[in-house]
């Protein structure tokens, strides 16, 4: 079965009505703007602190006829030393479910000039009737708590009411008086606890790299990419993932076989962000691109089993190291956020448990992540060309 992948783009406000987008960091987009997710079920279990969305994916599937509108959402906490520990502390994900007939949204036609339509003419809108819950001014989860002297600003939490009075609410808060809407100064001043927002656009993945028509695996180490971002950071780290030849051939010993064919294998299409591997009309259950010949998950031990039907949980799609780049992390940092490749295990039977909406028609399920990083000495390997 053929791999799709992901990658970032520059964030496009064309797409900013998009109810159902791909895309890493900003605020969330909920399937359901009237049941956004509470603090207390995406808390940092090291410093306490709500973790701000690093991606939500759009992955509908048929079945079950509840996972019509199907989202995934991953959130990791900001703070790199919160990601010394088990990845579970400090990382959450959670899926999100409506039924193709709910009462959130419905379809409507596009109107075409020429008479003619399609299947793809039809576009989802929200019902008239639904009324999105109040978010949180710092990150978009509930905001069930509202700032004590305009009464206006809303948010998830005391911390974050707190970072945005440090942060600048203080001195304009006597004249706030626009419930829900962010200045662009405001905006600005608290970009610093959401990671930077782009797009997530998809292709299935190439059987060769773009110059390597025989499919050897090599590829010109000058070739920027067509959905790469500029700069030296993108270019190097993508370099540092496609050294091959004689830096391994130097490797007398701990040849790392799964991170050599990490390697051969991302070098068909080295911008990739994203690697979605689930497929439900196959029976055939895909495995990850490892990173390492270390560290690989037990299902059933490591991956439990889900808490609703007793299924194992399956790979679905695992976020490559490629995506530090759109981050804006400081490299530098020893204890900056980093990762060989995040693996996220789901149900395959789309087992609905959790928190739900008023209508009990929306749940968000806690789904598993597992960390991989390099090991030490790859680690090393890619650092020295960034």
């Amino acid at each position: 079965m053929p791999t799709t992948l992901g990658y970032a783009e520059p964030f496009d406000e064309e797409l900013a009505g998009d109810l159902f987008p791909s895309k890493v960091g900003g605020k969330p987009r909920w399937l359901d703007p009237t049941c956004p997710l509470p603090a207390d079920q995406v808390l940092c279990d090291e410093c306490a602190k709500p973790m701000p969305m690093l991606l939500q994916l759009s992955a509908p599937e048929d079945e079950p006829a509840e996972a019509f509108h199907r989202m995934i959402y991953v959130f990791a906490c900001r703070n790199g030393a919160c990601h010394r520990t088990d990845v579970k502390r400090c990382m959450r994900v959670m899926r999100a479910q409506l039924a193709e007939k709910n009462a959130i949204y419905r379809e409507q036609a596009c109107d075409h000039s020429a008479g003619t339509s399609s299947i793809d003419d039809i576009k989802w809108v929200l019902a008239e009737h639904v009324k999105p819950a109040p978010l949180c001014a710092v990150c978009g989860l509930l905001g069930n708590k509202a700032c004590s002297k305009c009464d206006t600003r809303l948010y998830c939490s005391r911390s974050h009411q707190m970072e945005d009075w440090n942060t600048g609410h203080s001195q304009g808060c006597p004249s706030y008086k626009a419930p829900g809407k962010d200045s662009l100064d405001n905006g600005q001043r608290l970009r610093h606890l959401l990671y930077p927002e782009c797009v997530i656009v998809s292709e299935e993945e190439p059987l060769y790299g773009k110059d390597d028509e025989d499919g050897d695996g090599d590829i010109d180490g000058d070739d920027e990419g067509s959905n790469s971002g500029e700069g030296v950071e993108q270019e190097s780290t993508s370099e540092a993932l496609t050294k091959t030849g004689e830096d391994l051939e130097d490797l007398e010993v701990d040849v790392d076989e799964a991170f050599m064919a990490f390697q051969q294998r991302v070098q068909r299409s080295p911008d990739q962000i994203i690697r979605y591997a689930r497929s439900p009309d196959s029976d055939e259950v895909d495995k990850p691109l490892f990173v390492s010949n270390t560290d690989h998950p037990q299902i059933d031990t490591d991956i439990p089993r889900c808490e609703q039907c007793g299924t194992s949980r399956q790979f679905e799609f695992q976020i490559m190291p490629q995506m530090l780049n759109h981050l804006l992390l400081d490299t530098a940092d020893p204890a900056s956020i980093d990762w060989g490749t995040l693996l996220v295990y789901s149900c395959p039977k789309n087992c609905t448990d959790g928190i739900h909406n008023q209508a009990g028609t929306l749940t968000y399920t806690p789904e598993i992540v597992w960390r991989q990083n390099f090991s030490s000495h790859r680690a090393r390997l890619r650092d020295a060309s960034i």
